[in-house]
C-alpha cells in the first residue's frame, strides 16, 4: 500500500472529540445495564486486551469469558467514563466505579485510565490500568 493510500485510510478511521465521547458513553451504558451481549458487539472477534494484571486476553469468546466472571463479581456496578483525549483511532479515557463485591458483600470503588483502538467502529485493542480498593476500609496508602 503506498504512503498517501495509508494517510487516507488513517483519516477515514479517524475519530471526532464527539464521536469519541458517544463511543464511551455507550461503553458506559452498557457496563452499568451489564448487558454482556449488547456489550461484546462493541469488539472485534479478534480484540486484543491488555487489563490490569490480567493475562493477555485474545478474541471476543475469551473476553466474553472475563466479562461474564466480573459482572458475577462486581454487584450494582456504576460506572462513570471521561474522554480524555481522542487522536486518530484511539480513545483515552479515564473512568471512576464503585460496586458491591459478590463474595464479600463489602462496597468497592475503583478508576483507572484506558486506551481504546477502534477499527470499522468496533474496539480491536483495548488497554487499560485498574485500581481498587474497599470503600469502608482506612486507605493503605503510604502516603497519609
Amino acid at each position: 500500500m503506498a504512503a498517501i493510500e495509508q494517510i487516507d485510510e488513517l483519516k477515514n478511521q479517524a475519530l471526532t472529540q464527539q464521536e469519541a465521547a458517544a463511543i464511551l458513553a455507550r461503553y458506559q451504558e452498557l457496563w452499568n445495564r451489564g448487558a454482556l451481549p449488547e456489550l461484546l458487539e462493541g469488539f472485534t472477534d479478534d480484540i486484543t486486551v491488555e487489563f490490569a494484571d490480567l493475562p493477555t486476553i485474545k478474541g471476543k469468546r475469551e473476553l466474553g469469558q472475563i466479562i461474564r466472571a466480573r459482572l458475577a463479581r462486581q454487584m450494582h456496578y456504576r460506572l462513570k467514563k471521561t474522554l480524555r483525549f481522542v487522536s486518530g483511532n484511539t480513545i483515552v479515557g479515564s473512568w471512576v466505579a464503585d460496586w458491591t463485591d459478590g463474595a464479600t458483600g463489602r462496597p468497592m470503588k475503583g478508576k483507572g485510565i484506558e486506551f481504546i483502538e477502534m477499527r470499522d467502529g468496533k474496539c480491536a485493542r483495548w488497554e487499560a490500568t485498574f485500581n481498587a480498593w474497599d470503600a469502608e476500609a482506612p486507605s493503605r496508602s503510604q502516603f497519609t
